[in-house]
Formats: structure tokens, C-alpha cells, sequence
């Protein structure tokens, strides 16, 4: 019974030793494949990623070029439904179409008072008729006039709301820009300013978007400044027409304006350059073969390209373009201590 007892315990012992050294032997391998991917250094802010690493997370890097950029601010606006515009087109074109048919009746009142006139120095008319003739000469005058008073009150009132450039555009029987709008081949955007600013003398085209992206904002044209402010902030509105937009009327829309001054130096990177830890944005700098360094950015605004950074990188720097979060994801856990990874 002892000497089977013996056996048995021998054999479990001998039968556990291969399963702890397989162990073992897989605990090193994927420690030499972690060591291998991805060592810090002393300062938690470099990452070390040899070459078979990087091809592994499809890192991809950029040398930065120096650009300058105009500085710009948000402002906020609306699509707006050009139908009021239609409506004072059509009233316009209908009383220049009375004015014109005035104009011929008065034509016409003038030759026939002419020849009457002509016709009672001979003693061929009455004074009667002359008188007749006189009088409807006078009648077609006067209906020429408020013609012409009708025309101006409907331009009038539509310089008071949209401003001298769309009410020349609205009150033309041809005109590009105006059948561009009605025809939905462009947009009329109302912008407003921020109060008490203004749009600088020197920009003619500003950038919009519907849901605020920055990186695809379609471009717009000045047409004016508004008339009117607005009613509740006090800034100042601003006319612009968008070429490339088909949005519904009322679409509320962000648009950026260039300020006046010098443009800044900086660099432009792509959006996917840019990680985010703890709120703070970081980008990765690769400073030789097999080492990146992660850099905050104090400071960085959004353009078509992406972002802009003045300050917080160098022309020529090599920046991670592709795989910085998963740069940033290996570097955070390379910093979590060995007794927490279990």
C-alpha cells in the first residue's frame, strides 16, 4: 500500500513538470514580443517601435511643410427661402409691365392730341373734342405716373430688407444670380456676426458648413451686408450666396470668417494625427528609426486640411500621420506596473 502510495506521488510530480515549463516558456515568449514591439525609455513620453513594429501597426509619417493661414472666428447663420425675393420679382415685373402698356397709352394720347391740336387751328375740330383730347392725354399721364410711383415703392421697400445688390438682382427682367437662387442652382445664406464686429473690408468669400466640420466646409460668396441686425444679439448680418450648397430652407449653418491682420506660420496636419488622452490632444513625432516622441499641442484650429498648429511643431518635424492611437494605446499600457497586468 505505501510502496503504490510512493508511485502514484512520483508520478503526479513527473506529470506537472512539462505543463509549468510549457508555461514558463509562453510567459517569456510573449514578454520578448511585447519588449520587441514596444520599450519606454526613461522618459514616459518616448516610445520605442522597431521597424517589423511599425509595419505591424501600419504606422505611416509626414514631414511637416511651413504654411501661413488668415486667423478666423465662428459666426452662425441660416439658409433662407429666396420666395420673398420671388414675390417682390413678380410684383416689380407686373407693375413694369402696367408702367410699359401706361407708357404706350400715353404715347399715344400725346399724337392724338397733337394732331387734334393741329387739326382745331384750321377749324377742322371743335374745341370740344380739343378739350376731350386733353383731357385723356391728361388721365394717361397721371396713370403713367402712379405706374411709375408703384415701381419704386416695391424697389424701395425691398432695398429697406435685402439691401441694394439682391433688390437689383429681384428686379431685373434677366439676371444670372437671381435665376441661379430660384432655380436652386445656389443658395442665399444670412450670416451673423458676433456684435460689435464686422466683416473685414478685404474678404469677399467665407467657408459654411451644416454640422459644423471645419474640414469640409464649402466655400461662400459675399453678396452685401443685411439691412437689419439681428433683433436679439445686435450683430451685424451679412448676404451670401453658396454655390455648391443644396440644403433645406431654414438649415441653421456654421460659418468662418477670416479676420484682417497678418496671416500666422504654422504647419498643417491631418485629422487622424491627432489623439486624445484626459482631454489634452497629443501628436506623435518620430525622431529617428525606431523612436517617437508624444508632444502635446497648447494650441491648434480646424481648416480643410485638417488642423492648423502655429508654435507646438517645426517645419520639417516627421509626424505620425497613421497609427498614432495605437502608438498612444501601447505607450499608455507599457506604464501600467507589472503586478496590475494580471
Amino acid at each position: 500500500m505505501r510502496i503504490a502510495l510512493f508511485l502514484a506521488g512520483w508520478l503526479g510530480v513527473f506529470s506537472l513538470l512539462p505543463n509549468t515549463a510549457l508555461a514558463d516558456d509562453d510567459d517569456a515568449s510573449s514578454s520578448a514580443v511585447q519588449t520587441k514591439q514596444a520599450s519606454p525609455n526613461a522618459d514616459s513620453e518616448i516610445l520605442q517601435l522597431d521597424q517589423a513594429g511599425q509595419k505591424l501597426a501600419g504606422i505611416q509619417t509626414q514631414t511637416l511643410a511651413e504654411v501661413r493661414q488668415t486667423p478666423e472666428f465662428t459666426a452662425y447663420g441660416t439658409v433662407l427661402n429666396p420666395e420673398p425675393l420671388l414675390n417682390i420679382r413678380q410684383q416689380f415685373l407686373a407693375a413694369s409691365a402696367q408702367q410699359d402698356s401706361a407708357q404706350a397709352r400715353y404715347s399715344e394720347a400725346a399724337q392724338n392730341l397733337n394732331r387734334t391740336r393741329d387739326l382745331h387751328q384750321q377749324d377742322i375740330v371743335s374745341t370740344r373734342r380739343l378739350q376731350e383730347q386733353q383731357a385723356i392725354w391728361q388721365a394717361d399721364k397721371a396713370n403713367l405716373a402712379s405706374n411709375s410711383y408703384q415701381q419704386q415703392l416695391i424697389a424701395a421697400n425691398s432695398r429697406l430688407v435685402w439691401g441694394d445688390t439682391l433688390s437689383n438682382w429681384f428686379t431685373k427682367t434677366q439676371d444670372k444670380n437671381a435665376t441661379q437662387l430660384l432655380e436652386h442652382r445656389a443658395q442665399l445664406l444670412q450670416i451673423t456676426l458676433p456684435a460689435n464686429s464686422r466683416l473685414d473690408p478685404g474678404v469677399n468669400v467665407i467657408h459654411i458648413h451644416e454640422r459644423g466640420q471645419r474640414q469640409t466646409a464649402q466655400p461662400a460668396a459675399l453678396i452685401s451686408a443685411a439691412p437689419q441686425v439681428d433683433p436679439v444679439s445686435q450683430g451685424p448680418r451679412y448676404f451670401f450666396k453658396c454655390a455648391d450648397c443644396r440644403l433645406p430652407f431654414g438649415t441653421h449653418i456654421t460659418a468662418w470668417i477670416p479676420e484682417g491682420g497678418q496671416a500666422n506660420s504654422g504647419v498643417n496636419i491631418p485629422q487622424p494625427a491627432l489623439v486624445w488622452h484626459l482631454g489634452q490632444a497629443f501628436v506623435f513625432i518620430k525622431t529617428d528609426a525606431e523612436h517617437f516622441n508624444r508632444r502635446a499641442l497648447k494650441q491648434y484650429s480646424s481648416n480643410s486640411q485638417g488642423y492648423f498648429v502655429a508654435g507646438d511643431l517645426r517645419p520639417g518635424e516627421e509626424i505620425v500621420t497613421t497609427g498614432a492611437q495605437t502608438l498612444l494605446s501601447q505607450q499608455l499600457k507599457s506604464l501600467i506596473p507589472d503586478e496590475d497586468k494580471d
